[in-house]
């Protein structure tokens, strides 16, 4: 029961800092889609793809092979696993930067096919080796399963991000002076800065045995093991992902639309729309990031009911939540667009990705759990697959079908990440539970929960506040009360009791 008390604990902390920078983040995102229009928003995230390349190159890899390593490692040891993965991720990321910043111009011209990336290109190149400095010491606190830290860097990083976005656009608007996408990099900078120098400044107090120079060698050469099949593997996701958004551009400019239409569209879809369906992701992926040691240690320990009881907990809390988001997304898509991104597109969008939410809310968890077996290899294949649908759609469909042909892609592609997931971790689970309780008692509550609220708004229209937003606000909070508590009431969360209970024999 320890264990899971300690899992509980540690990803009620991430999901409060996650919910609270997300709640921050989408705010942000409105900020800026107003500051720089659908064309300066496409623009600004071309150059996302190129930073997930420099970190998957640099650190993803490591951070998880520090995360396992720590989880199981003795107490004075868990340390020299930190500072072992960080000099050789520091090594890295600081020629990734240097390249970066060196080749901006071919990146921009060559790659991304927009010049207007190369002054963003070579700021973004210093937050580079910053973002090593806090994902290694997040990976180390989290295998150690004290997730206050890591939770309180992330909150960091947004408040950093935001405020100096919002100090430089005022300036830039007291000055008369254009606002333009450079300034949202600068806040991705400051807040890679401000992060990592909070983590070595908390952990720079932790006292570190000195170990043998052999002995510290023999660490960086099992973390380079783990790291770097891991870091194979997420590089060639990434490179086929970064494939994936410059192909968005390039073919919907085929299916008839101007550049500046073609980067408008992808603006409204990647900063707008998506930024919507990701929010609750915030819950899961707290989930996930515990999800790892946890398995990993219970598998050291041979504990075959406890690793059972989280994928099992694992799939049910995914899916509950993503059945929720779906009907939301569905049911109030159009007006979250409209009211609050002042974008009628990004409310279609959100509205046709609602049917997404129930696997990709879980896809992330699974792919946690399938790292802390040791099954680095199938996640692999699995997302490949994944991301293959998604370039053959943009590159079959789009040119004829335009965004649609997008979409359809993104739905194809979650939906078989999610089967081949479920898959994989099929032989480790000895089910204790049925679809009634996965699928049938979460969409009644859904329906249930909508029709009602809605049925007790027309009742009471005194109970309106006559403000667009806060009445849509207040809405979707009163359906996902209203959807939990006829849960509850449907007994739909025993298994919770009952999973918590046997993983604890």
């Amino acid at each position: 029961m320890k264990q899971f008390s300690i899992f509980l604990k540690g990803t009620l902390i991430l999901t409060i800092a996650g919910l609270l920078s997300r709640f921050l983040g989408f705010f942000y995102k409105i900020f800026l889609a107003q500051a720089l229009g659908a064309e300066g928003m496409g623009i600004y995230q071309l150059i996302f793809p190129v930073f997930s390349v420099c970190h998957a190159l640099t650190t993803s890899g490591m951070e998880t092979a520090i995360s396992r390593f720590t989880a199981f490692a003795r107490r004075e040891e868990k340390d020299s696993w930190l500072y072992a993965g960080l000099f050789m991720s520091l090594l890295a990321s600081t020629a990734a930067g240097l390249i970066l910043w060196s080749q901006s111009a071919f990146i921009a011209e060559k790659l991304l096919h927009e010049v207007r990336c190369e002054p963003l290109l070579r700021i973004l190149a210093a937050a580079v080796p910053l973002s090593a400095i806090h994902s290694c010491f997040a990976g180390a606190w989290i295998g150690r399963k004290q997730t206050g830290i890591p939770a309180a860097a992330q909150l960091l990083e947004q408040i950093l991000r935001i405020g100096t976005v919002w100090l430089l656009c005022s300036i830039h608007i007291q000055q008369g002076r254009p606002i333009t996408p450079a300034l949202a990099v600068f806040g991705l900078l400051a807040g890679e800065a401000g992060s990592a120098l909070f983590m070595l400044t908390l952990t720079g107090g932790n006292r570190t045995v000195l170990i043998h120079p052999a002995k510290y060698l023999d660490k960086c050469r099992s973390l380079l093991r783990m790291a770097l099949p891991l870091t194979g593997n997420r590089l060639s996701l990434t490179i086929l992902q970064s494939a994936e958004a410059v192909l968005i551009p390039l073919s919907l400019q085929k299916s008839g639309l101007t550049t500046a239409e073609a980067l408008s569209m992808y603006g409204i879809l990647t900063g707008m729309a998506l930024s919507f369906l990701m929010f609750p992701n915030a819950v899961t992926a707290s989930i996930s990031a515990m999800l790892l040691p946890v398995i990993s240690e219970e598998q050291a320990k041979g504990n075959t009911r406890g690793i059972s009881a989280a994928i099992e907990y694992t799939i049910q809390f995914g899916l509950t939540i993503g059945i929720l988001c779906m009907g939301i997304f569905l049911h109030f898509g159009g007006s979250l667009g409209t009211i609050l991104f002042h974008e009628k597109l990004a409310g279609e969008f959100l509205v046709t990705l609602s049917w997404i939410c129930p696997v990709l809310y879980l896809t992330g968890n699974l792919n946690s759990i399938l790292h802390g077996l040791g099954k680095t290899s199938v996640t692999f294949f699995n997302q490949l697959a994944s991301i293959l649908v998604r370039i053959l759609f943009i590159v079959w469909f789009v040119p004829p079908y335009g965004i649609q042909g997008v979409l359809w892609g993104l739905l194809a592609s979650q939906l078989l990440l999610c089967l081949l997931g479920i898959r994989a971790v099929a032989p480790c689970v000895n089910p204790t539970m049925g679809l009634d309780i996965l699928i049938l008692k979460p969409l009644a509550a859904l329906f249930l929960s909508i029709g009602g609220i809605d049925l007790f708004k027309r009742l009471f229209p005194a109970l309106r506040f006559g403000l667009e937003v806060l009445d849509l606000i207040v809405s979707i909070c009163m359906v996902a009360a209203a959807y939990f508590i006829i849960l509850i009431l449907f007994g739909a969360w025993k298994f919770l009791r009952l999973s918590l209970k046997k993983g604890s024999k």
